[in-house]
């Protein structure tokens, strides 16, 4: 079992992903995608708390002006 980079991200534009709304300078973290197993990318709160899943095409959407990366965890 690999494991699954996780980075982190700063919010640039406000936008809500799920029940919750992002504001700009908010920090989310985003695990990648598991092609190998089919599991989506798990979103974390400022607080790591687990948000929701993403589609990658939800996560290519938002990386086109909405977050930008800070740094990458693991």
């Amino acid at each position: 079992m690999s494991i699954r980079s996780i980075n982190k991200y700063t919010v640039i534009k406000r936008f809500s992903l799920g029940k919750m709304l992002y504001d700009k300078l908010d920090t989310i973290y985003i695990q990648e995608h598991d092609s190998k197993n089919g599991e989506p990318q798990k979103v974390f709160n400022g607080k790591k708390e687990y948000v929701m899943d993403i589609s990658s095409g939800i996560y290519l959407s938002l990386c086109k002006g909405f977050i930008v990366v800070r740094e990458k965890l693991i």
